[in-house]
This record gives structure tokens, C-alpha cells and sequence, in this order.
């Protein structure tokens, strides 16, 4: 395991998102850890404003030219973009080989984020017939992906039999999913996908994870506020 006898800062809006990952692995290893969390209002007008572009951005940006949201700060490093931040986690606190196995992982989940987003954040008019195309050929595209990968690896997580990086994000994107298929009222999309039900289960289930879903981080909204979808608090079933 790397050093981690400074505190990891991980800065990102108050929203679930690209962070939701992030903060499961800090509270899955027991690392001490600074939660950092920005808000965005309407601005009388029209558009969006926050104290993360006026004032911490442009402070960041002389730590790191490529700053955005999410990152991370840890032993005089400011990291940015949410697969290096996930990768330099994974290493930092042990969790799983971070090579091209990891990467390629990560960049899958980022795929099936990536589909979704496009949809969360559509116009109002648009998202109807986005969702129903995400939900139809989407989901299932990249859940088949990874339920073959899971049964060629013969393992409960994506690279062993313990949690690394990318399952956390993966873990999360499922989670939305099954949030989303409860808001429009149809069937688990994990429902026939046995690999992926069990990676589900198996980190929900995890001790050490048990303050996170107990805790206010995991009720966060999914996404920001001008979403169409998972912009209120999640109540928990």
C-alpha cells in the first residue's frame, strides 16, 4: 500500500457523480480523508453559477492547468480527470494492480457513464426518446460486456476476488441503473445478469462500506440540479 499518512482531499460538486467512486474507495480502506463538496444555483437570468468556477477553480489551476472536477490533493499532488484519480487511488490504498487490465476497465465503465450522461442532462423534450434508447440498447450492450468479462475471469470482482478500482465505478453505474429502471417502473436492468448481480450485492454488502450507505454520502442526488433524472436526495429503500 502507498503512503497515505496525509489526508486525501477529494473535491467534486454535492452531488453523487464521478465522486461516488471515489469516496467509496477512501471509506472502503479506512484512509483519512477530506470531503470537499461544491454547490451550483440559478443565477437570476438564466444559466448557473458556483463558487467552484469564481473562486476555487482558478485558485487549482495554479496547482494543476488541467483542473476540473473531480480531483484529488495528497502529499503535495493535485490530480485531476476521474480514471487517474481512480487509478492513483487503486494504488494508494491498495486496492487491486492498476495496469492495462485496470485501465481498459475503467474506460468501459467511463463508456456506459458517458451513454447515460447524455441522457440525464438531455434537453427536456429530448430525454424521452434518449432514455428509452439508453435503457433498450445501451444498458444491455454494456452489461453483456462486462458479464462476459466476469465469467471469463471466473471471479466476483472485475479483477479478483477483491474489490479495485473499477469496480467501485462500475458498482456505482449499476446502482443509477437500478435507481432509474425504479423511476420508470420497469424490470431490474441487472436482473439477467448473474455476474453483475452478485458484484452488486457483494461490495453493497461489504463492512467496511457500511458507513457510506449509512451515511449522507450515498443519499446524495445523483446528478446536478438541471438534471432530468437523479437531481433530488435518494431516499433508500
Amino acid at each position: 500500500m502507498g503512503s497515505t499518512e496525509q489526508v486525501i482531499t477529494v473535491g467534486y460538486w454535492d452531488i453523487r457523480g464521478l465522486a461516488a467512486p471515489i469516496r467509496m474507495m477512501c471509506c472502503y480502506a479506512g484512509a483519512q480523508w477530506e470531503n470537499v463538496m461544491y454547490s451550483i444555483d440559478k443565477k437570476e437570468g438564466g444559466g448557473w453559477e458556483s463558487k467552484w468556477f469564481s473562486e476555487a477553480k482558478p485558485k487549482l489551476r495554479t496547482k494543476n492547468a488541467l483542473i476540473n472536477l473531480p480531483y484529488l490533493q495528497h502529499n503535495q499532488k493535485t490530480i485531476t480527470q476521474t480514471n487517474a484519480v481512480l487509478q492513483y487511488c487503486g494504488t494508494l490504498l491498495g486496492l487491486g494492480e492498476n495496469g492495462t487490465d485496470c485501465l481498459q476497465l475503467l474506460c468501459q465503465v467511463m463508456d456506459l457513464r458517458n451513454n447515460a450522461v447524455k441522457c440525464f442532462y438531455a434537453s427536456k423534450d429530448q430525454y424521452p426518446a434518449l432514455i428509452e434508447g439508453h435503457m433498450g440498447k445501451s444498458v444491455p450492450a454494456h452489461y453483456t460486456k462486462f458479464e462476459n468479462w466476469l465469467k471469463q475471469q471466473n471471479t466476483t470482482f472485475l479483477l479478483g476476488e477483491k474489490p479495485s478500482a473499477p469496480d467501485f465505478h462500475l458498482w456505482e453505474m449499476l446502482d443509477q441503473h437500478e435507481i432509474l429502471a425504479k423511476e420508470h417502473k420497469t424490470d431490474s436492468f441487472i436482473k439477467d445478469y448473474p455476474c453483475l448481480t452478485k458484484l452488486h450485492a457483494t461490495l453493497r454488502a461489504c463492512p467496511e462500506l457500511k458507513s457510506y450507505f449509512d451515511g449522507p454520502l450515498y443519499k446524495l442526488p445523483i446528478n446536478n440540479k438541471m438534471a432530468n433524472f437523479g437531481a433530488k436526495p435518494i431516499t433508500p429503500a
